[in-house]
């Protein structure tokens, strides 16, 4: 081997092998945990007639009930462990996450951030029926629940549970899709359902899932809107489905 071929085989060595051990050394390790969001909309309820204050009346049906109770054997049947369990402080969405705890051993912790009000939206039929104080609050309210809930994890995967609403779920999913976030109610979502989002170590998301109802045989599934073409049948009580 002539002193060419010498330094040619010293030089690529040196580039293959020993440059990258010697950065590597240098840097600190690479993160790869993932913020895994699993949004869970409050089961069918029944709208109090008397009582206004969703925080008092507005209490979950038999259906809604048995819709809390069928995801909450979903999740226990996942491979993961569930870091921690939110819900709005609204009735319907307490009793849902209540339900959900009771089967996965945990304590739900009230948010009155995550609790349904009415975003911004480009649809005017949704924004005359509001204030614009009352949009301008739940506006806020949504942006803070964003900047609490949805945080890279980068240490390690962690799984975290929120019990929200129609609205505020749709809302997230539009801003976890880069989406203009006025166009959050071109969404249909089910009772129940699951909407799971996932945030990388360098903060980018991907929605894994969006109002999954495979928890729930056809006869409990309940929709806002027409959703998926069929509601529960004649005497099962969908309820109100905000």
């Amino acid at each position: 081997m002539n002193t060419l071929h010498r330094v040619v085989v010293a030089t690529t060595f040196v580039t293959l092998f020993l440059a990258p051990i010697a950065r590597a050394a240098g840097s600190p390790p690479r993160l790869h945990g993932v913020h895994f969001i699993y949004l869970i909309r409050h089961g069918a309820y029944d709208r109090d007639t008397v009582q206004a204050d969703d925080r008092i009346g507005g209490a979950l049906n038999a259906l809604g009930h048995d819709q809390g109770k069928l995801i909450g054997e979903r999740l226990a049947s996942l491979p993961v462990r569930f870091h921690a369990l939110a819900t709005s402080d609204f009735t319907r969405a307490r009793e849902t996450a209540n339900d959900i705890g009771v089967i996965l051993h945990m304590t739900p912790m009230q948010d009155s951030l995550i609790h349904e009000c009415t975003p911004t939206a480009d649809r005017d039929d949704y924004m005359k029926n509001h204030s614009p104080a009352n949009i301008a609050v739940c506006d806020a309210n949504l942006q803070a629940a964003w900047a609490k809930y949805f945080k890279p994890t980068p240490d390690g995967d962690t799984h975290d549970l929120l019990v929200s609403h129609g609205n505020a779920i749709r809302w997230m999913v539009a801003k976890a899709l880069g989406m203009d976030i006025r166009a959050w109610s071109h969404f249909d979502i089910a009772n129940a359902s699951l909407t799971v989002i996932n945030i990388r170590a360098d903060g980018s998301m991907r929605l894994a899932m969006f109002s999954d109802v495979g928890h729930l045989p056809v006869n409990k599934q309940a929709w806002s809107g027409m959703g998926g073409g069929w509601q529960p049948p004649p005497g099962v009580g969908a309820g109100a489905m905000k």
